[in-house]
């Protein structure tokens, strides 16, 4: 198996922006399911809460990684924000 820091060395990226969380496989697939347990607990599940699944070209990730980050506040917003980084290449 390949580790984190294998695929780490092959990656253009500011090693002290890396975060990364050990859990096990089921937690994984199930990590938003915890996350809605956690909003319904907190009476935040009827909330809207929108789900959007693109693909955002190579040439444009930063500046939409930029406008995201500006646009989404720790206080303007509930939930757990999923991106996933796919190579088409």
């Amino acid at each position: 198996a390949i580790e984190v820091e294998e695929i780490l060395r092959r990656l253009s990226h500011i090693p002290s922006l890396v975060y990364s969380v050990v859990v096990s496989y089921f937690d994984f697939l199930n990590r938003v399911r915890m996350e809605e347990e956690n909003l319904r607990g907190r009476g935040l599940w009827d909330v809207p809460h929108p789900w959007l699944n693109m693909f955002v070209p190579p040439s444009s990730i930063t500046r939409f990684k930029d406008l995201l980050l500006q646009s989404i506040s720790p206080e303007s917003f509930e939930g757990p924000v999923l991106i996933y980084p796919l190579r088409i290449d």
